[in-house]
């Protein structure tokens, strides 16, 4: 019987011991899969973020490939016209750098006329301003024979016309 004792007693201690180890293993490997699944979640995680950065870049890219297209039709436009501008005759030519010219004069001519006013404080009359307009225009053209550029020409230059 003491020997009986002895075997179950050994049992006894052994089997608590062979289960500790049982649970250590099993809770190492639990913890060890636990691991493994944080791991996977992050991969997983940055896996997400980047596919969302892929989407945003490639929405991106779509607007300026759309971008591009535009400015591409816009350059085929402008160089369409350059060709057609290229095929205007001499004469044309001529009626347009004079019609270009005239507005210069013209717009000039408004600015610094306006301009005068507001120094003298007077209000605009049309039949006096349009008959100061046609002199400040003969001014202009006198002075661009003379070879002075109308952007030149200030508003001091013209208040004697306007006396």
């Amino acid at each position: 019987m003491k020997t009986l004792r002895k075997v179950v007693s050994s049992w006894s201690s052994d089997s608590g011991s062979a289960e500790s180890g049982f649970w250590k293993s099993t809770m190492a490997i639990a913890s060890s899969a636990l691991e493994g699944t944080g791991r996977m979640q992050q991969a997983v995680s940055q896996s997400l973020k980047l596919q969302q950065k892929i989407r945003t870049m490639r929405e991106e890219l779509h607007k300026a490939e759309a971008e591009r297209d535009i400015y591409r039709d816009l350059h085929t436009r402008t160089l369409e016209e350059l060709q057609h501008a290229m095929d205007t005759s001499p004469a044309e030519w001529k009626r347009l750098r004079a019609e270009t010219e005239a507005l210069q004069i013209r717009r000039r001519a408004y600015k610094l006329l306006v301009e005068h006013y507001a120094r003298i404080g007077a209000p605009i009359d049309q039949a006096i301003f349009s008959a100061q307009r046609r002199r400040v225009q003969q001014h202009f053209q006198l002075q661009r024979r003379k070879g002075l550029p109308i952007t030149q020409v200030s508003v001091d230059d013209i208040a004697f016309l306007l006396r």
